[in-house]
Parts: structure tokens; sequence; C-alpha cells
């Protein structure tokens, strides 16, 4: 049986007598009973009588210990007298000084030091990432050499998920692209008698730029979350840690597959997206009186295999770096089901980031090289 009453005062001074055991299940009553001898004797002081006390767990020592650590005024400490000498050395091997100290908010940082540390980390991200596409790019050369073995059973799996099964989406967005360059161009250019120059924009805007830029923002959104989530989950599960263990390296049994068949899989796709993206252009001209074929003579006057190589280029690099960021960040998905969806999130976000900075990138060297 527990037991804790308040004796009453006796030579100014205030008596707590426990008894029985204190535990998790009847700490409650006796730690408010003594909390309300301590209110109603602020000036006096305390002597806790633990003579017959029986038994105490962790939450029985944190009692005891509370009382120790009130804030009491001179002359009304809390004193604990007779406990067990086990209990009593627990109790004593802290100071209940150096639990006094109040959390202090930390100083409010300014707008400038907020600036400073987003840009360590932004460069810190872009320097982990570099390190890590050349760390892709020496595990691909070693495969395409033949040094390593290329898993071509896993690079088929992937690029069937990532290629085969993108290609409705590619081919709506890509027709819709065409239809609203050459739909919107066209309205500008009627004013001035130069529809047909029309033809020209659809034809290199796709070909260049829209064709494999939007096909490498859906694979992002579509496949990159995708590895990352994959990848992320196997994280999770330990199955990284396994594979490190047998002392097989994660970038050439994950990441080179994946590599492999985003180069492949996302060209292959920025084609299709260039070929639907022209044919709708095609149609918005039929209403403007632009037949299949004099679109089809102005478009092969407006452009060449320049186009289309540049394109693909494009593509192969934009795919390539999706696939490194969604492995990356699979790999550094921390513990538990929320880490695996930011690294999917993340993952979409840095690769659209990725897409826009390489693509002007690439304008940049086109315009020096006159392509």
């Amino acid at each position: 049986m527990t037991t804790a009453h308040a004796a009453g005062v006796a030579e100014g001074t205030a008596t707590i007598v426990l008894g029985g055991r204190i535990t998790a299940s009847t700490v409650a009553p006796i730690w408010r009973a003594a909390l309300e001898t301590l209110s109603r004797n602020p000036d006096h002081p305390i002597r806790v009588d633990a003579a017959k006390l029986e038994y105490v767990d962790s939450t029985g020592i944190a009692f005891l210990f509370d009382l120790r650590r009130r804030e009491r005024s001179q002359g009304a400490e809390v004193q604990i007298e007779n406990l067990a000498p086990n209990l009593a050395a627990l109790i004593n091997a802290w100071d209940p000084a150096d639990f006094a100290q109040t959390y202090r908010r930390p100083p409010a940082i300014g707008i400038a030091e907020h600036v400073g540390r987003s840009t360590g980390q932004v460069l810190a991200e872009i320097q982990n990432m570099i390190a890590f596409l050349g760390e892709c790019t020496a595990a691909m050369g070693r495969a395409l050499r033949g040094r390593d073995p290329i898993r071509w059973g896993d690079v088929v799996a992937v690029a069937t998920e990532a290629g085969a099964n993108a290609v409705p989406i590619v081919l709506l967005v890509g027709f819709l692209m065409g239809v609203i360059i050459a739909f919107q161009t066209a309205l500008v250019a009627q004013k001035f008698g130069a529809v047909i120059f029309v033809v020209d924009g659809v034809g290199i805007a796709m070909l260049r730029e829209l064709g494999p830029l939007m096909t490498a923002i859906v694979f992002a959104g579509r496949t990159g979350a995708a590895f990352a989530a994959q990848i992320g989950t196997q994280k999770v599960n330990e199955e990284v840690n396994a594979i490190i263990t047998f002392g097989l390296p994660p970038v050439r049994f994950l990441v080179v597959p994946r590599l492999l068949a985003a180069a492949l899989v996302v060209p292959l796709l920025a084609v299709l997206a260039n070929i639907i993206g022209v044919f709708g252009g095609a149609l918005v001209m039929l209403t403007f009186d632009i037949g299949f074929l004099q679109y089809y003579s102005e478009l092969l006057r407006a452009v060449d295999a320049t186009d289309l190589i540049l394109g693909l280029v494009k593509a192969i690099v934009f795919g390539f770096v999706i696939a490194a960021i969604g492995c990356r960040r699979g790999l550094a998905t921390g513990a538990g089901a929320a880490a695996v969806g930011r690294s999917a999130t993340s993952t979409v976000v840095a690769s659209i980031v990725w897409i826009v900075v390489l693509d002007g990138l690439f304008a940049v060297l086109t315009s020096r090289l006159n392509l």
C-alpha cells in the first residue's frame, strides 16, 4: 500500500511521510499532495521521511529528485531523510543546481545570415551532385568498356517501365505543345501576312527546345521520382546496406542500369514528342490555309539535322541527370516512409531545376558555336 501525507508543522518544520511503493501508476496523487504541502509552507523547511518507503521505480526517483530541486526561500529547503542507501545514491548523483538553468531562446539571425546559410547549402548540394555525377560517369565508363558487366535484364526492365509506359503522356504533352505554339504564333503572324513562317517556329522550337525539354520534365515527374522511391524503399528496408555488406558497390548494381535506361529512353521519347508536336502544328495550320504538303516543304527548309541532333544530345544529358538525381536522393533516404516521400518530392524539384539550368547552358553554348 502506498501512503503519503503531511504530518503537520512541528517546531517550524513540515513533514511529509512516504510509505509503501511509489510507481508510475501510484505517483500522481502522491506528487500532487507533496506539492500542495510545499505550497502551503513556503517559509518552513520540509522534511520528507522515507523510512517506510519499500520500493520506487524510475518515476518515483524523478518525484523525489523533483522535491529536492524545487526553488525555496533561504532556510525552507526540502530534506529527504531515512532513504535507503541505494536510492539515496541515485538521488544524490545529480546536483539540482544543474537543472535550474532556464531555456534561452537563441538570438535571431538576420536576413544576411539567412541568405548566407541558404547559399552555402545550395553550393554544398551542387558540389555533392557534381561529385555523384562524376562517380556515375566513371561507373558508366567502366561498364561500357566491359570492365564491369552490364545487367541488361535490369536495363530492359527499367527501360520498359520508364519508356514504353510513358509514351501516352509524352505524346499528349508533345501534341499539345505543337498545337499551342502554332496557334498562338499564327494569331500574331497572321496580322503581318507571315503565317507560313509559323511552320519554321514550330519545327525549330519542337526539335531544339520543347521536345527534349517537355519530355525531360515529364520523365522527371514520372520516372525520376519512381527511381528515388524505389531505391529509397530499398534503403529503408536495409537492402542497400545488405549490398554494401557483401562488398558490392550500390552504384554499379542500382544506379548504372537506371542511367543506361534513362539515357536510351529519353531521346526516343523526345523523338516521339517532336513528331507528334510537328503533327499538331500541321493540324493547326490547316485552319490558316496551310496544307500538309506546303507545311512539309517549309518544314524541311526550316530545320536540318543539326536541330534534331542538338535536341537528342539534350535529351540524353537530361535523362542521365534525372536518373542520377533520383538515384542519389534514393540512396540518401533516411528512416521511415515519410523519408521516401521526401526523397521523391525533392527529386522532382531538383530535376526540374537542373533541367532548366542545363538548357540555359546549352543555349549559351550553341549561341557561342553558332549552331
